[in-house]
């Protein structure tokens, strides 16, 4: 393979510079196109320990071998168990989350439901990221599922809106689940908020919205402050009203931050 008109001479040098840790913007093409002849090295980099997390070069060295098609080669590596103390198992996560951004252009059912078994047993920015990159609804309930965690809730909200309506049943399942929940936990919370939030960005038709209306009245406030959200933006007008009323009762009791997401609230338009 080349790299438009130039023709790196030496691999090993090329190869230097791919690891220095000020990245040459050019350095990852001139190693790919030397084509399967720097498949051995990059496997190197990529597996080699770094006690100290260090974590930028192994992360270039799986983007290169993505282009150059060594998907094996990234399984492999996700593949072995995580190794040494906190700061090198940190370095590891992100080479990781970088592997499976990369396997991710793989886009076959292998690839799926490898990375559908690491983001329930191990989820990572990266794991979400690329399982939600294939657009399958079979990823929906694993990214729901991956909102437990702290770590990883955010792209998990991400790769959930990237669904669009599409998620709209799965989240509202999720939602009923926590109408049996007696005395949630903090982390229950959280997860329970993310969904409304998420919810929130899609607008319900009247028997959808009807079903997490009594999240309105819930002693959690952020939980009933997002279940108004979504009444206001549903098509419900009994769940709008109910909305409103509940948001100005909750605004005379609220902090100062709490009444400026509570103006927000009530100064967007409802949907029609």
């Amino acid at each position: 393979m080349q790299n438009g008109s130039r023709k790196p001479a030496d691999l090993g040098v090329v190869l230097s510079r791919l690891k220095t840790f000020h990245l040459d913007a050019d350095s990852i093409a001139d190693v790919v196109a030397f084509g399967e002849r720097a498949i051995p090295a990059l496997r190197i980099i990529l597996f080699a320990r770094e006690p100290d997390g260090f974590h930028q070069v192994r992360c270039r060295a799986a983007e290169a071998l993505s282009l150059l098609g060594a998907h094996d080669i990234l399984e492999e590596f996700l593949r072995i168990p995580r190794r040494g103390d906190a700061v090198e198992r940190l370095g590891d996560d992100v080479v990781m989350s970088a592997a499976a951004r990369a396997i991710a252009h793989r886009k076959d059912a292998k690839t799926f439901a490898f990375l559908s078994e690491l983001a329930t047993t191990h989820p990572l920015n990266g794991i979400i990221a690329g399982l939600a990159s294939f657009g399958l609804a079979d990823a929906i309930p694993i990214l729901i599922d991956a909102l437990d965690e702290d770590e990883v809730r955010v792209a998990a909200e991400a790769a959930l809106i990237s669904f669009g309506p599409g998620a709209r049943p799965y989240l509202l399942d999720a939602a009923q689940k926590f109408k049996s929940v007696n005395d949630p936990s903090q982390s229950q919370l959280r997860k329970c908020r993310s969904i409304l939030l998420l919810l929130g960005e899609i607008v319900l038709d009247p028997s959808d919205a009807e079903r997490i209306r009594s999240f309105m009245t819930s002693n959690d406030v952020q939980t009933s402050l997002l279940a108004c959200r979504v009444a206001l933006r549903s098509t419900f007008k009994p769940a709008q009203s109910d909305a409103r009323a509940r948001l100005t009762y909750l605004r005379s009791r609220a902090s100062w931050l709490e009444r400026l997401q509570i103006d927000q609230y009530l100064d967007s338009p409802t949907d029609q």
